[in-house]
């Protein structure tokens, strides 16, 4: 597998507070990555770094081992994120944001595949409705179809099923499958342990500025990631 996605050596500080200090890891395509850590541990700050919503203090960032810098705009175009924010326009309605994206990503066909992806998030009878008026699990549902709209090859997704009810995990679980075995990649931010495993080919912890692990989802159980979570995880050595 090819690397989609590059980090050597990226540190990030803000003032004299370092975050995150010489992370090197990679993506690969076809990959989905589960990252884990404790709160703070600076989880959202690496996805905004990766998104290119931020920038490091140092080190290098390469998408398809191009520098950022040299590729922003592909990168933009081929890349999904789901994060806190919603990034909708709150007086328009569910479909004429996902028109208004569909355009921003030269979506063919939008007349056809909004309604589509609506129908598939359980959207379709509040599609003329201002986004302001949706609850936060109605948001995030829409959140998902505007990434089944556009499907970028890379997601970055940021506790993903906060919100949602068992039927739409159930079928988020299983677009995430697909979307990793038609070659897509995935790198997952989660809390919800069984549920990111369940759809994860790797796990990294990120702990103390550092990775401290990066294992293969089948070489790990339940109850060993839970265990890194804990206070031992404090006299958890780096893995060389």
């Amino acid at each position: 597998m090819s690397a989609l996605i590059s980090l050597e050596g990226v540190s990030k500080r803000f003032g004299y507070r370092t975050i995150l200090n010489q992370i090197r890891f990679e993506v690969h395509e076809g990959e989905s990555v589960l990252l884990l850590g404790n709160n703070g541990a600076g989880k959202s700050t690496l996805l905004r770094l990766i998104s290119s919503l931020s920038r490091p203090t140092s080190g290098r960032l390469c998408y398809r081992g191009q520098p950022y810098a040299d590729c922003h705009l592909e990168l933009l175009a081929n890349l999904g994120v789901l994060s806190h924010e919603s990034r909708f326009y709150p007086d328009l309605s569910a479909e004429e944001n996902l028109r208004l994206y569909g355009r921003l990503y030269q979506v063919h066909g939008l007349s056809q595949k909004v309604p589509e992806v609506l129908e598939e998030v359980r959207l379709s009878h509040v599609k003329q409705a201002p986004v302001r008026t949706f609850s936060s699990g109605m948001t995030k549902r829409l959140m998902i179809a505007r990434l089944m709209l556009y499907q970028p090859p890379l997601l970055l997704l940021d506790e993903p099923y906060t919100g949602l009810d068992q039927t739409s995990v159930s079928w988020l679980q299983q677009w995430l499958r697909e979307h990793v075995h038609a070659g897509g990649s995935l790198l997952l931010v989660t809390h919800q342990l069984e549920l990111g495993l369940a759809v994860s080919n790797r796990v990294l912890l990120l702990h103390q500025q550092g990775l401290r692990r990066d294992r293969p989802v089948d070489a790990v159980s339940l109850e060993e990631c839970a265990s890194w979570l804990n206070d031992g995880v404090h006299y958890l050595p780096a893995e060389g």
